[in-house]
């Protein structure tokens, strides 16, 4: 997979964020929106291109602010602060100054600092002293990044269970088990299930082509026109496609491809902003080795998982879950979503999971951050 950087791109996209610095400050004055206080801060450093990481865990702040927490988001991009203007309640700081970040975070007597991603601005901001500083990630998964030497920098590491802790044991060496944190997976604490359909409901969620081939997990070049093409063209299926935002971003080849798919699938794309909320809308989940797959399995949809590469999910799964090369794959959903969630992929939410029950997984993130 032949991956193409984009330094022209990036530098756009910088500028972009300089001149928008001044109408953002006066969006959020306006709006009354600055941060004034906060035990506990969501920081995110990147660009709007990553801020679906950040996007995934609003709600479930804002569901922690209501039940009394002290919160806000601290940013260091002008767009991604225009955005999260839009996509939260929370307040807001943004700055492109650390020195700012950490004079205000003191004043406020912040407890806990917490982080959606590894971005090289984190561990700028780790050197500040004082409060806890709590990696949660977005997403579970055993994709090559989960399990990143990184981790060691923070305070305390938030996954999603038993599996995420034996996968770091085993994959980082001298890593103290001790700062890792079960949890669960809060963004699925407060999903509204989808009423019942006279057509059997399909989600094509594949993940983007990766920035190296060691996290090249994406189906969309292989088997996406082949996927698309036989659900569409059954009329047992109501299907929507819904590609990680970040697909063709570094490979030609995936940018060419996902083009041509939202081009000829115009009418099967995901309307629906929250990825959680598009898999419980699912009686069958097509995924990748991704994110989407696991929270398929933690939330009881019947999964067909994409890819070869060997991983704990792939060996749990029972033979007619794996995809392959999606032959006779009309038939196969349907016989899938009549059969219901198989009792391996069952044990498999437990294995995965420190808990699935409603509301668990929140009330695992707010004692941890009450603890610090």
């Amino acid at each position: 997979m032949p991956l193409i950087p984009s330094p022209i791109n990036q530098a756009a996209g910088k500028a972009k964020s300089l001149l928008a610095e001044r109408s953002v400050r006066a969006q959020i004055a306006e709006a009354s929106r600055g941060l004034e206080q906060a035990d506990v801060v969501l920081f995110f450093a990147e660009g709007p291109g990553q801020i679906y990481q950040l996007d995934t865990w609003l709600e479930t702040f804002e569901r922690l602010a209501d039940q009394g927490m002290s919160t806000g988001v601290v940013l260091m991009d002008a767009l991604s602060a225009r955005q999260a203007l839009d996509s939260t309640s929370l307040p807001l700081l943004f700055t492109r100054s650390m020195e700012q970040i950490e004079k205000q975070l003191a004043a406020m007597g912040t407890k806990a600092i917490c982080y959606v991603n590894n971005s090289q601005r984190n561990f700028t901001m780790l050197r500040f002293n004082g409060p806890a500083h709590i990696h949660l990630n977005h997403g579970e998964s055993e994709k090559a990044s989960m399990v990143s030497n990184q981790l060691k920098a923070y305070d305390y590491a938030c996954v999603a269970g038993p599996a995420a802790v034996e996968r770091i044991r085993e994959a980082i060496p001298r890593f103290d088990l001790a700062h890792l944190v079960q949890i669960g997976r809060p963004q699925l604490d407060a999903l509204t299930p989808s009423g019942p359909s006279a057509r059997i409901r399909v989600l094509y969620a594949p993940t983007w082509e990766g920035d190296s081939q060691a996290m090249a997990y994406s189906s969309i070049t292989a088997l996406g026109e082949r996927i698309l093409a036989q659900l569409q063209a059954d009329d047992r299926f109501e299907v929507r496609f819904r590609p990680h935002p970040k697909t063709g971003d570094v490979s030609g080849e995936a940018r060419k491809s996902i083009t041509a798919l939202k081009s000829n699938y115009t009418s099967l794309l995901d309307p629906t902003a929250d990825a959680g909320q598009s898999l419980v809308w699912a009686d069958v989940a097509i995924c990748d080795i991704s994110a989407m797959s696991y929270d398929a399995v933690a939330l009881n949809v019947p999964l067909l998982l994409a890819g070869d590469r060997d991983c704990k999910l792939r060996q749990g799964l029972p033979a007619d879950q794996l995809l392959g090369h999606a032959n006779g794959l009309a038939d196969r959903v349907a016989a899938l979503a009549a059969s219901g969630v198989s009792g391996r992929q069952k044990q498999l939410a437990q294995y995965f999971f420190a808990t699935t029950e409603p509301g668990g997984a929140t009330e695992k993130l707010g004692q941890l951050l009450r603890s610090v």
